[in-house]
């Protein structure tokens, strides 16, 4: 009982806290805000709609001004939608440097677990960072994703033709593919999902996840602190075990062509600058948040999207089973001959992108939009929904028209990744491993929506892109 008024009087002095420091610098006192207390709101009772919900707010403001703030962790920041600043912020770092976790996030649990990596760093330091995590993403072991994927279909087996949870199983297969891929350790989330190495796992990602720590700073009272940073820590032992034991194994010869083992074999070329074990675990990290969940929701929104579309279910079945025969999944070539899947994926990936923002950016000089000038130092961030949502940009944007990318172009519209030299490295990552799990899928079983799914009419978001339970049914074709 004391614990728990502890808890209370700690989240009434935060929220006091937060709105003491609430003030609107004069300069950004006329774009339009989301304020204050309705993000809390928003965030502590967990409100549905997420990103949906912030951009039909805010519609009008986005669409007329480019331009929307909100409050964050004591400070303002500047949601962007306007087409032309969101080629500059793409194109020039120089401008538009990434804003540091130490900056952002100060005695954090995300500083404590993602330090600086290839993600959060500027100048010479992303350089480095870059170039011994580049090397890993061109040559991809596909033979990993597969191995995975097909476990998948094994569990599929034993549930033909009843309702399952598909983001549940989407996250867990998606962790074992990152495991495994990342640096050929093996969660087993497919087939025990309550093991030790998957329970460290998701009690970081509830930590990053919880409002109190993501919006009030929990995490930074001391007894807190304490409590968050021991779950941190158990993780990130796990990975620099996981790094000690691969220069072992490399050392003994031994070779699997994970993403680690191509970046420690970077680190010893001449040419680059070796990164730390500490630098190595802190991009183990970010490449794990980076591509668990956002490919998990992916891959959800996307079969939950086949399910309800028919004809494009269809039509994306007949190019897998002509274009591959009798195999399994697609050849390194076969990937880009996929054109209709390729179009479905990406319209996906418009329609729900997994992340609503690009990572926070600061301005290092003022900058003139429309009739705002928004000053050096503010915190910006482009909001990819609203771009990828807006009718200036798009036809017909809310609706899943694959089609629409037959003839794409680049115009900065269309952000799943970012853009630019900052582009999100494991997007190459992502996208096969998308295809290899819809090819398996779509070859094997139809894919439809219970009756009285609450999805029915659309997809129904807690928060952020995070969905209430999509339950399909995968019922085994006929031959």
């Amino acid at each position: 009982m004391v614990y728990i008024i502890f808890i209370v009087i700690v989240i009434i002095l935060l929220i006091i806290y937060n709105y003491a420091n609430y003030k609107v610098p004069d300069s950004l006192k006329n774009i339009h805000s989301i304020t204050f207390f309705s993000m809390l709101i928003s965030q502590l009772m967990k409100r549905e709609g997420g990103n949906a919900k912030i951009y039909s707010r805010c519609k009008e403001y986005f669409e007329r001004d480019g331009i929307i703030k909100l409050y964050f962790r004591g400070k303002w920041i500047c949601m962007i939608t306007d087409l032309a600043v969101a080629k500059e912020l793409c194109l020039r770092n120089d401008v538009f440097p990434k804003l540091m976790l130490d900056e952002i996030l100060p005695n954090s649990a995300a500083e404590r677990h993602f330090g600086v990596n290839v993600v959060h760093s500027n100048g010479d330091v992303w350089k480095r960072h870059r170039r011994v995590c580049n090397p890993a993403f061109k040559t991809l072991p596909i033979h990993l994703f597969v191995e995975k994927a097909l476990k998948l279909m094994d569990i599929l087996e034993k549930v033909d033709n009843k309702p399952i949870e598909v983001r549940d199983f989407m996250q867990r297969l998606t962790l074992d593919i990152l495991g495994k891929v990342a640096f050929n350790f093996d969660f087993n989330n497919l087939e025990d999902p309550k093991n030790p190495y998957v329970t460290a796992y998701n009690e970081v990602q509830d930590v990053f996840r919880n409002p109190l720590i993501s919006f009030l700073q929990l995490d930074r009272i001391p007894i807190i602190n304490k409590l968050v940073f021991r779950k941190i820590d158990k993780l990130n032992n796990l990975f620099e075990n996981i790094i000690k034991e691969k220069r072992k194994s490399l050392a003994a010869g031994h070779s699997n062509g994970d993403l680690l083992e191509l970046m420690l074999k970077a680190c010893e070329d001449p040419d680059n600058q070796m990164l730390s074990d500490t630098e190595l675990r802190c991009n183990l990290a970010i490449f794990m948040v980076a591509g668990h969940d956002t490919t998990a929701m992916a891959l959800s929104s996307l079969l939950y999207l086949l399910a309800i579309h028919k004809d494009v279910q269809e039509k994306a079945r007949e190019e897998v089973l002509r274009l591959l025969g009798d195999n399994l999944t697609p050849s390194s070539e076969q990937h880009a001959a996929l054109k209709y899947l390729n179009m479905v994926i990406r319209e996906n990936l418009r329609l729900y992108p997994p992340a609503g923002g690009l990572t926070l950016r600061v301005l290092t000089e003022d900058l003139k939009l429309k009739n705002f000038l928004i000053p050096a130092g503010t915190p910006v961030s482009l909001f990819i929904y609203g771009i990828q949502h807006s009718p200036k940009l798009w036809e017909n944007p809310e609706e899943f028209l694959p089609e629409r990318f037959e003839n794409e172009h680049e115009n900065y519209s269309w952000l799943a990744f970012g853009s630019g030299s900052r582009m999100c490295l494991g997007n190459n990552f992502s996208l096969i491993e998308q295809r290899i799990v819809l090819c398996l899928l779509l070859r094997k079983y139809e894919i439809s929506l219970p009756q009285n799914s609450i999805h029915k009419n659309e997809l129904k978001f807690k928060n952020a892109m995070n969905p209430y339970p999509i339950d399909l049914i995968f019922k085994r074709r006929s031959e």
